[in-house]
């Protein structure tokens, strides 16, 4: 899973990266908003997959297994299908009306992130049972193939003149691909023969706090995006959308961290066992990473971002080293919302989510330049990683 994650996060990474070389900087511009909002809603329809993924893996250990899961897989699709199918419909009303809000000339962009909100519902639900039933290989060959079919729509779509729209639209049409490739790895769970099963007590206050939490960071991350889309000119944005690109692999880098530490923490926890050291360590492995990526992007923004993108980008200067702080101290407040989730610490998901609120604020009213907006970025990390220590750091009972 680690491997696959690296290489799916590498296959992306080259989206943008081809994106900005071959779309022009304000088809360029629109593409980094467009697809920081479908960040956001990633992050929300996570919620599915964890759902899913828990009941999957308890119904695992009961004697009829298979067609428990299977019942319950069945049930998870269908209300997928459902509700992504109005959540679809609804996004493509309002399409005209983002893209009168955030600037962009036409909302057919929009209107391809709309298709890829269906998928956002489905996908998580295969995932989750392929994830619930520990199928590993099969959920790290999906993983792979989306991002691998991704790049190479896009780059078809582009070619043909599609520009923002296309490279848009390669999401959807890659995630629809790699969804038939799931259900066959599910095919047993098709055909199983379906039971009566008891659903178990969902703990809505933790489901709710998780959704919230998921929500808030997804924001956080994402808004400086929309912000410079919305307040700036396409140029500055189109230039910007270099800057948004390198400062994620600092998250993207210590994505895996997070994902180590929840269940190690909740079994530490769960046994009585202190699980503030597990913690230490990917805090430290965390910032380890980011200082070494923002070193790198203060001693040579230009070479970087023209490297990789061409000549036609603008050295972002020190905005570059700046965002890679933000990112950086982003990445730890990641960790804390694995940890404070994995022990059901609500503390910090009520102050993660008046921060979004303050840099929101905050952004709307002081935006003259992009540091300043940076700035706001990085005292948003400071207060949020300070924030995790305050509430997560005694150890005692979990709120749940």
């Amino acid at each position: 899973m680690a491997g696959a994650m690296v290489v799916a996060g590498g296959f992306d990474a080259l989206v943008n990266v081809l994106s900005g070389r071959w779309l022009g900087k304000e088809q360029f511009a629109v593409f980094v908003a467009v697809t920081a909002l479908i960040q956001i809603l990633v992050h929300l329809t996570n919620v599915i997959r964890t759902v899913v993924a828990y009941y999957t893996a308890e119904f695992s250990a009961l004697p009829e297994s298979l067609s428990s899961i299977r019942t319950f897989f069945r049930r998870s699709w269908r209300w997928a299908w459902r509700w992504g199918l109005i959540a679809m419909v609804v996004a493509v009303l309002l399409s005209p009306f983002i893209a009168r809000f955030m600037h962009i000339d036409s909302p057919w962009p929009l209107y391809a992130a709309s298709l890829a909100i269906l998928m956002l519902f489905v996908r998580p639900v295969t995932d989750g049972t392929l994830q619930g039933a520990q199928h590993f290989i099969g959920l790290s060959s999906v993983q792979v193939l989306q991002s691998s079919l991704r790049l190479v729509f896009a780059a078809i779509l582009i070619l043909a003149g599609l520009q923002a729209f296309g490279a848009i639209l390669a999401l959807p049409l890659a995630t629809s691909s790699a969804l038939l490739v799931a259900v066959w790895f599910l095919r047993p769970y098709f055909h199983a023969p379906e039971t009566k099963v008891p659903m178990p007590s969902v703990s809505t206050r933790y489901w709710v706090y998780t959704l919230v939490g998921l929500l808030s960071y997804a924001l956080l991350v994402n808004v400086d995006a929309i912000a410079v889309k919305r307040f700036f000119s396409d140029t500055v944005a189109g230039d910007y959308g270099t800057v948004v690109t390198l400062g994620k692999i600092n998250l993207f880098a210590t994505l895996g961290i997070g994902m180590v530490l929840f269940p190690k923490a909740t079994q530490r926890h769960t046994v009585g066992k202190d699980p503030r050291p597990v913690l230490a360590l990917a805090l430290a492995a965390t910032f380890f990473i980011g200082i070494i990526l923002t070193t790198a992007y203060f001693l040579a923004s230009g070479l970087i971002v023209q490297t990789i993108f061409s000549d036609a980008y603008t050295d972002p200067g020190v905005v570059l080293g700046l965002v890679g702080i933000a990112t950086t101290l982003y990445a730890g407040i990641s960790i804390w919302l694995n940890y404070a989730l994995s022990l059901s610490r609500h503390a910090f998901v009520i102050a993660l989510a008046f921060l979004v609120l303050m840099v929101i604020v905050a952004m709307t009213l002081s935006h003259d330049n992009l540091v300043s907006i940076v700035v706001i970025m990085i005292m948003a990390g400071i207060v949020g990683n300070l924030a995790g220590g305050a509430t997560t750091l005694s150890v005692g009972p979990s709120e749940t």
